[in-house]
């Protein structure tokens, strides 16, 4: 039996919502071998919330604020570390005579795809783990472990299976953090706003993704690979320095019974190592015999998991979120790979400028958050069609950017800051989507499904950043910049089908609050 402290009693009582019963906290936990009884439940729960409860709203704010901190900058690390050397990559070979048989374009594209395979195989295994755990600080420390040693490497790299193993465990560390991270931000935040701080996340790794190379670009020029090298440490200390203060909340899962009423009984159970006993409180009396029922003794089954995957790729709601979420890294990851070749050649910029033109594209992902508000009060469906819809036209609209004048200049700058907010009006709802899905299929499965569902949503920006790069330059190569802006539209506007049938019209955590009025069940 678990003794609780007046803190502890105080937060309970704030917490719930609900009339407590205290003949069931009785019946539970009868005054025996020191244990609380009923009546200073009450009086310590009542007389304690007044005088902490500004104490404990204080702690959970700054609590939160840092978790949410902390799991932002992890997400923009991975995104910058993948994109740092983008740009250094092909320079770095051929000054350290470094090629395989002397080709700049297939050694530099072995090294991209060692980073993504890394990060598609990684996914889905600390997923695995991490669904069977009840902690999630081991493989959140362990990512940090690999991107610092894939950093190391990179740094003292002499040959080319030194640079390959680096941007393995960069992949590998990519997919532990991304998956990690996002499992993390869910627990945090409350259901209304996943969508907000969902969009957030993502937009930091987009943030990072973009602004990376141009930043690697220049430091690699003025300073060489060692200066590249100090960045990558110093974000990697970073991440461990808030990874080692943040104290990350007790993990929750949340399941549905059945009473003996019919009715829903929603079940929040901290984690443990061990099983803990839990005490009903009951909402609202349904019957005269309600009251009289022993109190709801529940253990979620610690099922294994992976089949839960399988679950999760049946479902065609999330099927469509990843699709969206594709076509996002694709875009993305298209123009950071063909912008660069295609603006020297038209306007004759030298590589800062074609740099700072990526700006266009990262400063409006900083709306993130407030797409994302905008699908927890309207919906994910509509937002996410209308961002699809948007970006569709002004992509196609770049192939009339061909000549060398300060009109056309300004028009590519514009329809790239246009596109650019467009494409966060989808990222976010449909990120969010995944969150619940996954919530919708752990009930059914009976075991926590969070990572699992956002390595399957990492799975898919692995494959974009590998495939889209290698599309967009094949299509440039073979049909020119026009042709290739018209591909990359059409291929968004493949989104808006699928997700106009199946993405969910309203928050999946609203959908549930109507199904689950029932008895609380709380875990001591």
């Amino acid at each position: 039996m678990v003794e609780l402290n007046s803190l502890a009693l105080a937060h309970l009582y704030l917490s719930s919502d609900t009339t407590i019963d205290y003949n069931a906290f009785h019946a539970a936990a009868p005054n025996n071998q020191g244990h609380f009884n009923a009546m200073r439940l009450k009086h310590e729960a009542s007389t304690c919330c007044l005088g902490n409860q500004e104490t404990l709203v204080t702690a959970k704010i700054n609590s939160r604020a840092l978790i949410l901190f902390t799991i932002c900058v992890a997400m923009f690390s991975d995104g910058f570390t993948y994109g740092i050397v983008t740009p250094v990559m092909p320079f770095l070979l051929q000054d350290e005579n470094l090629l395989i048989k002397n080709n700049v374009q297939l050694t530099t594209s072995l090294l991209i795809a060692a980073f993504s395979m890394g990060d598609f195989f990684g996914a889905p295994l600390c997923a695995w783990y991490v669904d069977r755990t009840a902690s999630r600080q081991l493989p959140w420390y362990f990512g940090i472990i690999l991107i610092t040693a894939g950093s190391i490497i990179f740094g003292t790299s002499t040959n080319i299976a030194m640079l390959m193993c680096s941007r393995i465990l960069h992949g590998l560390s990519s997919s532990i953090l991304y998956t990690v991270g996002l499992a993390v931000l869910v627990d945090t935040i409350d259901k209304e706003e996943v969508g907000k701080w969902m969009g957030t996340a993502m937009s930091c790794n987009n943030i990072g993704i973009i602004v990376s190379p141009l930043l690697g670009g220049i430091v690699y020029d003025q300073a060489g690979k060692n200066a590249v090298f100090g960045i990558m440490l110093g974000l990697g200390a970073l991440d461990i320095l808030l990874r080692v203060t943040m104290k990350e909340r007790p993990r929750t899962i949340m399941t549905f019974t059945a009473t003996t009423d019919s009715s829903a009984t929603l079940v929040e159970q901290t984690e443990k190592h061990k099983p803990l006993p839990t005490i009903t409180i009951p909402s609202r009396p349904s019957s005269p015999t309600t009251n009289d029922s022993k109190p709801t003794i529940h253990q979620t089954p610690r099922s294994r998991c992976f089949p839960g995957i399988l679950a999760l790729l049946r479902q065609l709601r999330l099927l469509a979120a990843l699709y969206g979420v594709f076509i996002n890294e694709t875009i993305i990851a298209s123009l950071c790979a063909t912008l660069p070749l295609f603006v020297p050649h038209h306007f004759h910029w030298t590589a800062l400028p074609a740099g700072l033109l990526f700006l266009c594209i990262a400063i409006p992902a900083l709306a993130g958050p407030l797409a994302g508000a905008l699908s927890d009060r309207l919906g994910a469906r509509w937002i996410a069609i209308s961002g699809f819809t948007a970006t569709a036209p002004l992509l196609i609209l770049l192939r009339l950017v061909e000549h060398d004048t300060k009109v056309q200049k300004i028009f590519l700058c514009m329809l790239l800051t246009l596109a650019g907010t467009a494409v966060t009006l989808f990222l976010a709802p449909l990120g969010a989507e995944c969150s619940f899905v996954a919530e919708e299929t752990s009930r059914v499965m009976a075991c926590d499904l969070y990572a699992s569902s956002f390595s399957l949503m990492n799975c898919a920006l692995a494959s974009a950043g590998l495939l889209g790069p290698l599309a967009a330059g094949g299509l440039m190569e073979a049909v020119g910049w026009k042709w290739m802006t018209v591909v990359l539209g059409c291929f968004c506007a493949t989104g808006i089908v699928p997700c106009a049938l199946v993405t969910g019209n309203r928050r999946m955590a609203a959908k549930m609050a109507g199904e689950g009025r029932g008895s609380i069940v709380f875990v001591g």
